[in-house]
């Protein structure tokens, strides 16, 4: 067993996630609680390994690069797990690396209104996904009900998840 310690920038690079995720995901248990060295919070090596280990095996590692001048974006490519029947149009149920489970349009590309998430790339070419019933799913942790043309959302269309913090 290995003693070694990385820094918070260590594991967000090792997990892919920005330093920020990192401090989130040990405040909600998805890490082991941080130690102190130096005034600057450490984590033991080998579970951070592990818990990488566990989601390459769980999802693929997939992103694009999205660049705009001197800017460039990457984004985590991310399936529909479930496909959700709201008002007659699909929608995509899905769960990112912490194991909340969201809900977002079918039709919807880069998903950027994740709570305490960053940007990802939803797919949703494979229409063999299995539909449920979104009272057959685990409380989501956020749902978006509506689509958006032209920059403007369809408000009729729009349902707030009194249940659901977003």
């Amino acid at each position: 067993m290995s003693d070694k310690h990385l820094t918070v920038t260590e594991v967000a690079e090792l997990l892919g996630v920005l330093e920020r995720h990192v401090r989130w995901m040990a405040e909600h248990g998805v890490l082991p609680h941080p130690i102190m060295i130096d005034g600057e919070p450490h984590f033991l090596e080998e579970p951070i390994l592990r818990l990488r280990e566990e989601q390459d095996d769980a999802v693929p590692s997939a992103g694009v690069y999205l660049s705009t001048g001197k800017d460039t974006s990457y984004f985590k490519v991310v399936k529909a797990s479930y496909m959700v029947m709201h008002k007659n149009w699909p929608f995509a149920a899905f769960t990112l690396w912490d194991g909340s489970l969201h809900i977002r349009p079918w039709l919807t590309h880069v998903v950027d209104d994740l709570p305490d998430h960053e940007c990802i790339l939803l797919s949703c070419e494979d229409e063999n996904v299995l539909e449920v019933h979104v009272e057959d799913l685990p409380k989501p942790s956020s749902i978006v009900w509506g689509y958006c043309w032209v920059g403007q959302y369809d408000l009729e269309s729009t349902a707030t998840a009194s249940n659901v913090s977003h």
